[in-house]
């Protein structure tokens, strides 16, 4: 006789922040999407064979590995593709977490790292970025933090939702609290590229026990063909691929061939839209300036900021501008972080204003 399924099976298992972005209708003036505009393949010169090609590589084509591996001063051996950033994630915690484990987090986090993490059985220890500290990690907040079967310590840098960036020196020093209970630290870094022209690199560089993981998604506009990957030392990243036998298998060849062609262009690529998104952040700045009731850390570069918003309905602001100003911004509650909301900067400039100028009419209204 098969076994009932009890009501607690049957409960929603994925990322409510996921269900309701996809749901909303489209709007014109989109500042939640949080990657750059999406790029025009025909800029990367493809050909038939890129776009056509039917084979498998298997493990991974090995010069997209080579190209991703070589752009961060590492060899192949260390790259493990996947189906996008957050099939990464989902590899790098199944790859380092067990049922019962303690995985210390951030607090803002984004949504679905966190429901990850409970998906694959690991207990979810916060830490918190604090507003009054420019939202950046205080190592010794991580290590108050710390229980004996803590495996894992996962962050994102830059840090979603406030953009804020962690140097070097951060992601040694946590590597360094986390090697007594034999843990790892696990960087999300699909937005770190926008750090590049800083000197930034991947944290894999810095310690044996740092993986991250990353995507064409953000920083490149490629977020149709779903290419991830995770970064770790070899022998983690080994486990990583024979676990993704589980999962995908392998990623879709031509998926592999157009990110290489990127790579090809990738300084051009992340100057231009550099250029765009240091404009925009400096409007964005401005316009919180102008509105008594908001606040926020400006973050130095990247798609994303997030701004505080005092006395203000978060949730009620954001159904507000969507359905009569044609805006969508995300409410903090989905980054546990409700007195707030997230901006993206990856509109057009003018595009930009007017979005912003929309928000003002809102707030003003409901001030009224």
């Amino acid at each position: 006789m098969a076994t009932p399924v009890t009501s607690s099976q049957q409960r929603l298992v994925g990322s409510e922040y996921l269900t309701w972005t996809k749901r909303r209708a489209p709007v014109r003036y989109n500042l939640a999407r949080s990657g750059v505009p999406r790029l025009a393949l025909e800029r990367l010169h493809l050909t038939l064979e890129d776009l056509l090609h039917n084979d498998n590589a298997e493990d991974g084509w090995r010069p997209l590995m080579e190209c991703i591996a070589g752009r961060q001063g590492l060899g192949p051996e260390h790259v493990v593709t996947t189906h996008g950033c957050s099939m990464a994630n989902h590899l790098a915690m199944a790859a380092t977490i067990e049922r019962g484990d303690d995985v210390v987090v951030e607090s803002p986090v984004y949504e679905p790292v966190a429901k990850a993490i409970e998906y694959v059985g690991g207990r979810i220890v916060p830490f918190t970025r604090h507003a009054e500290n420019r939202w950046h990690v205080d190592v010794a907040d991580v290590k108050r933090a710390l229980t004996p079967k803590t495996k894992l310590i996962v962050l994102s840098n830059l840090h979603n939702p406030t953009g804020a960036y962690e140097d070097h020196g951060t992601i040694f020093d946590l590597a360094k609290a986390a090697e007594p209970t034999g843990a790892r630290v696990l960087v999300d870094e699909v937005y770190l590229e926008f750090f590049r022209p800083h000197g930034a690199r991947t944290g894999v560089r810095l310690a044996p026990n740092v993986l991250a993981t990353n995507s064409m998604t953000k920083v490149f506009g490629l977020d149709g063909i779903r290419l991830g990957w995770v970064l770790a030392e070899p022998e983690l990243a080994e486990r990583a691929r024979r676990l993704n036998d589980l999962f995908s298998i392998n990623t879709a060849h031509p998926s592999e061939r157009i990110a290489a062609r990127a790579f090809d262009h990738a300084d051009a690529l992340l100057a231009e839209s550099a250029t765009l998104l240091l404009r925009n952040i400096d409007v964005v700045d401005a316009f919180v300036r102008e509105h008594d009731q908001l606040s926020w850390a400006k973050p130095r570069a990247g798609t994303i900021g997030f701004i505080q918003a005092a006395e203000v309905d978060v949730d009620r602001l954001v159904d507000d501008l969507h359905a009569h100003h044609e805006v969508a911004l995300v409410p903090g509650r989905f980054f546990g972080a409700p007195d707030g909301f997230r901006i993206a900067f990856g509109l057009p400039t003018d595009d930009m204003r007017e979005a912003l100028t929309r928000i003002s009419r809102a707030l003003k209204a409901r001030a009224s």
